[in-house]
């Protein structure tokens, strides 16, 4: 009768340590491109942020975190911002309503934006992409982009924007 052959007691170890180093390999190469698209966005957010919650145009570029803008300005005019696999929120009820009409311009990848309107403002939007746009019913909507108190141009890719309007005072 024959013997059956041994089997060898380091195999699986080897096949064990094969797949930890494939996972440790990946595992670097992600935090490697986090961190490249990190300062990446600080250098474009360097280069192509302008203006402030004063000012009458404001544009942001930011990846991999989040941005929160809170414009004062009454003559407000226009807001870009650019999110990669970032997040925002842009609350325009400081803003007032003597504003003549903000065009909001957003391009998003991986990234959101949640916007704040004052009570009754009227909003337009076009959107392309992947996503989309939601709002609440208090948000009324027009067709007509001439007449709107906010007109957003959204591009996206597994992003989306949320619009949503303020509270309206209590009357006393």
């Amino acid at each position: 009768m024959r013997q059956p052959l041994p089997r060898p007691r380091f195999a699986p170890r080897r096949q064990r340590s094969a797949t930890r180093r494939r996972l440790l390999i990946a595992l670097v190469c992600w935090v490697g491109l986090q961190a490249v698209l990190g300062i990446a966005g600080r250098l474009a957010a360097r280069r192509l942020d302008e203006g402030g919650e004063t000012s009458r145009g404001i544009r942001r570029v930011k990846t991999l975190g989040g941005v929160v803008l809170r414009p004062t300005n009454p003559e407000l005019m226009r807001v870009r911002l650019d999110l990669g696999m970032a997040g925002g929120e842009l609350d325009l009820t400081g803003v007032g309503e003597t504003t003549p009409g903000v065009d909001l311009t957003v391009r998003a990848l991986m990234g959101g934006l949640a916007v704040r309107v004052p009570a009754g403002w009227r909003v337009w939007w076009s959107f392309r992409g992947v996503g989309g746009i939601g709002t609440d019913l208090a948000v009324a909507r027009t067709h007509d982009e001439h007449a709107a108190d906010l007109r957003v141009h959204a591009r996206a890719l597994f992003g989306g924007i949320g619009i949503e309007a303020a509270e309206a005072p209590a009357e006393e």
